[in-house]
């Protein structure tokens, strides 16, 4: 698992699904279970493609436990649908990180999501698409 700490959050990057379980040492995550998760890949799937939500063991008093992105490495396919895939999961941080208020924060909210992407898109996963 590669794990690259924002100011906001964390970013984790996985093989497949069953490293974010092991990464948190749990075997149930935010309704998710590592015995599923197990089987699906097993039958061929990925189980989730990403997950974003808070910290597993969330205290608000505890800075360090941080919102975290989950990207699934075994869901990208090589073309659009790996942006999609990320600003997906961008959308549902931002609306996190601003604490579902979408009427007071719609625009930031869409532009935190789309500049999040655009940067994991070109520094993290290094993705170059050529419009023809």
């Amino acid at each position: 698992m590669q794990e690259i700490e924002f100011d906001e959050y964390v970013l984790l990057i996985g093989l497949d699904a069953l490293e974010l379980f092991d990464f948190f040492k749990l075997d149930h995550i935010h309704g998710l279970n590592k015995f599923d998760c197990f089987d699906r890949i097993h039958d061929g799937g990925t189980y989730i493609d990403g997950l974003t939500n808070f910290h597993p063991y969330d205290n608000p008093d505890d800075p360090k436990l941080k919102p975290f992105v989950f990207l699934n490495l075994k869901a990208f396919v090589g073309n659009h649908e790996d942006v999609t895939l990320i600003m997906h999961e961008m959308i549902h941080l931002s609306l996190l990180l601003y604490d579902w208020q979408i009427q007071e924060n719609e625009e930031s909210i869409v532009s935190f999501a789309e500049a999040e992407t655009n940067y994991l898109i070109t520094e993290i996963f290094k993705i170059e698409y050529i419009a023809k």
